[in-house]
């Protein structure tokens, strides 16, 4: 597993499935059907990527280095810049999401919050360590990271390659122009969107390599079930459709 992946902190998951059976009178939570679309997202973008989907564009050139060394894409390509916004506020999410556990006690809830902002701030870290500032800040890099987590849990720890990625990245940054001309999001809502997604990611990585670490395999099938409805309530994408060629990734 690359580096990618490894970075990703796992601590969520293991206060979902561990810490929260502590709660008075409380069974244990389930770590997924709590992080469903309706808890993470505010106003997402699946019509949008549905029907960037129903034409499959025609075969992509690689993007060759620039001057500065990051990517030049073809002239009928979008950069990436149309995905991405300007930071408003401290984390969002985090607070939103930890407030709907009711079942856990204030300290519990606290501590899940700052877990979930471990979670976004090691995200963006990696970036940086990965040299990628094109995509902090930028909803095609956190939808990116949602399907590749998605799908490295549903295939069974297998990953997509550098060229996979990039082209499953230009498909969401096309889909997300689209919508966002269909939709007036402020920089507000798409941060909200950004750490929506980034947490959903983090947390089917966490949940399966913590599975997979431990051998819990029903740790790891919850990843998958999570993984699936997410992908599926999110960007509306059944894996089943999902059809991964040597240099691309398509939506059947």
């Amino acid at each position: 597993m690359n580096s990618f992946f490894r970075m990703v902190p796992v601590m969520v998951a293991g206060f979902l499935l561990l810490s929260a059976t502590g709660a008075k009178g409380g069974q244990p939570l389930s770590p997924y059907r709590h992080y469903d679309s309706n808890t993470f997202v505010h106003g997402n973008f699946k019509p949008f990527f549905q029907k960037q989907w129903k034409a499959r564009p025609p075969p992509e050139r690689e993007p060759q280095p620039g001057p500065d060394g990051e990517p030049e894409f073809s002239p009928l390509l979008l950069p990436l810049s149309v995905s991405s916004f300007r930071k408003v506020t401290g984390p969002v999410m985090p607070k939103r999401l930890a407030e709907r556990v009711r079942e856990l006690e204030p300290e519990q809830r606290k501590a899940l919050e700052e877990a979930l902002v471990q979670l976004l701030t090691g995200y963006e870290q990696l970036l940086d360590q990965q040299d990628q500032p094109l995509l902090k800040l930028n909803l095609a890099g956190a939808f990116n990271y949602l399907f590749m987590s998605s799908y490295y849990a549903l295939s069974n720890g297998q990953e997509l390659s550098g060229e996979q990625q990039r082209s499953m990245l230009r498909q969401i940054n096309a889909a997300i122009a689209m919508g966002l001309k269909d939709r007036r999001l402020s920089d507000r809502e798409k941060q909200e969107l950004y750490e929506s997604a980034v947490l959903s990611g983090g947390i089917i990585l966490g949940l399966y390599n913590e599975g997979r670490d431990k051998g819990q395999p029903d740790q790891q099938k919850a990843a998958r079930e999570l993984a699936k409805e997410l992908l599926e309530q999110m960007m509306g994408i059944r894996i089943d459709k999902v059809r991964v060629e040597p240099a691309a990734v398509w939506i059947d």
